[in-house]
């Protein structure tokens, strides 16, 4: 089951998290600056708009010749009349292209400036309006705005973090429940009670998925239990034959050696095959297990193989370094090592040496090497992933190691790859439960 927070890549929460925090940040930073510029706006349009007014009160006043120049702190009011030189001017009303409307700024100080001719009296009408008053307001609003912004980017994130860990929450909710289903044959399901239907629709889906599979389990399970009949009867069928064969007690001696061969090969079938068919129904046989010695079960193993194959006699080197009895399935163990060592026999014509240690068995050959691409096989994390055309070949060239690594994990054990080149291959098996 995989562990949450272990991958490296990122949930759906923190990416919705994420997004909304730009969203909300993007849209009040634009409107946060739609508002200064508006703001901006309307006061200029505003100052604009008296300067205007004022600059036309005072042509009435030229006109109805009652103007008297104006200088207050807020607003200052010259007219030149035609002909006259503007030396006399402030300098900030000298040269300028009419009509006139800016504003410039000095230690300090803002002034809005407007100019423009006058015809009755002809001549030069000048106003220059403090607005130092209005930009500092101005930059206080700005402030206020930037205060407000910092205030809306902290609440963004956490309304974000609070958004996608509610929109996330039933999708945790579903995950969680998706891995803590076991396989079996009665699996649990999924609650489909979610507010929301795309969810209640994924949860619906996955139920269906798992009613199919356990269909699909079922009838392999139907078919191993017809293999398994169909693959004990002519066992059976052999075994009887081989006791009616001694009940009339007319075999010679060699005869009588053959007849052993044949019901000790016929009972280590029978065993294997409750094997493979337990692995293959996936089922426990710890009723099985019990305390043997490692060492004793691979010397008679040896002894059948020598037997049964006679190219095999005097190649198989077994050394036992002071190993203890173990509490595991005899059965499993013996077959894991026949597949084991004839896997090295048929591919090496070298001898096999076999070191049995408490905690360990290595099996050494001296051929070849196994191919890489057998060796990228054998270990993948789930054997059963690889595809059929792959599986072929890895049953045509070493099968049977196969057949080891399953054993192996059914064991609770591991089995390790320590070296495989030109100078031969070493198999290490780890017992994890030796000693007693």
């Amino acid at each position: 089951m995989p562990n949450e927070g272990s991958s490296s890549k990122k949930s759906v929460a923190s990416r919705i998290a994420r997004t909304i925090f730009i969203l909300i940040s993007a849209t009040t930073a634009i409107a946060m600056f739609a508002v200064d510029f508006f703001i901006d706006d309307a006061d200029d349009t505003i100052l604009n708009l008296e300067l205007r007014a004022d600059a036309a009160f005072f042509e009435e006043q030229l006109a109805a010749g009652t103007f008297r120049p104006l200088e207050t702190p807020r607003l200052e009011v010259l007219f030149l009349p035609a002909g006259e030189s503007e030396s006399g001017l402030p300098y900030y009303f000298q040269g300028l292209s009419l009509p006139y409307a800016d504003e410039f700024e000095e230690n300090g100080v803002t002034k809005q400036v407007i100019a423009r001719k006058v015809e009755k009296p002809a001549g030069q009408l000048y106003l220059a309006q403090d607005t130092s008053i209005l930009e500092s307001r101005q930059g206080l609003i700005q402030w206020i705005l930037l205060g407000i912004t910092s205030v809306m980017f902290l609440a963004a994130f956490f309304i974000s973090r609070a958004s996608a860990n509610y929109i996330a929450r039933p999708l945790k909710r579903l995950t969680h429940e998706i891995q803590s289903i076991e396989p079996s044959k009665n699996m649990q399901r999924c609650h489909s009670d979610y507010d929301d239907w795309e969810f209640a629709h994924i949860a619906e889906s996955f139920n269906l998925f798992l009613s199919e599979l356990e269909s699909h389990i079922e009838r392999e399970r139907s078919f191993v239990k017809l293999a398994s009949h169909e693959l004990r009867t002519p066992l059976a069928v052999i075994s009887g034959a081989v006791e009616v064969l001694e009940q009339r007690g007319d075999l010679s001696r060699a005869n009588q050696k053959t007849i052993d061969r044949i019901r000790t090969t016929t009972h280590a079938m029978k065993d294997d095959m409750e094997v493979l068919l337990a692995l293959a129904r996936s089922e426990d046989r710890e009723e099985s297990n019990q305390l043997f010695s490692v060492y004793r079960l691979a010397r008679e193993l040896i002894v059948d193989l020598e037997q049964s194959t006679p190219a095999y006699r005097g190649r198989v080197k077994l050394e036992d370094e002071d190993s203890e009895d173990i509490f595991a399935d005899p059965s499993l163990v013996r077959l894991l090592l026949r597949n084991l060592i004839q896997n090295a026999l048929r591919h090496t014509r070298s001898d096999v040496e076999i070191t049995i240690r408490t905690g360990e068995i290595v099996v050494q050959d001296f051929g070849s090497g196994l191919p890489l691409e057998n060796r990228e096989q054998l270990f993948k994390p789930d054997i059963r992933s690889l595809g059929d055309k792959q599986k072929g070949n890895f049953k045509n060239s070493t099968f049977g190691l196969l057949i080891v690594r399953l054993v192996a994990e059914r064991l609770g054990w591991t089995l390790e790859l320590i070296r495989s080149n030109n100078e031969g291959t070493v198999f290490q098996i780890l017992i994890g439960n030796a000693g007693t």
